[in-house]
């Protein structure tokens, strides 16, 4: 499992397991079969490839994306 942390410029692709708990200022994207918990923060929209399971406990500043994906929102989505 990939642990995320701290601060990360940019858009990113998880194609691991990963638990993201800093802050992303860009996109990320979960690749098929993939499972990614987001407890941070993400500053851009969040897109599930068909097969993921994503857990949202923090907070995503965009859009969440997930046809044929398994996305859990404990936490709060808004849109910019």
């Amino acid at each position: 499992m990939r642990d995320l942390s701290g601060i990360i410029s940019g858009t990113i692709r998880l194609d691991t397991d990963a638990d993201v708990s800093g802050i992303v200022s860009g996109d990320i994207t979960v690749a098929p079969g993939c499972r990614v918990t987001i407890s941070g923060m993400v500053r851009g929209d969040v897109t599930a490839e068909p097969g993921a399971q994503v857990t949202i406990t923090g907070i995503v500043n965009g859009a969440v994306h997930a046809e044929g994906a398994t996305v859990h929102v404990t936490g709060i989505v808004t849109l910019p």
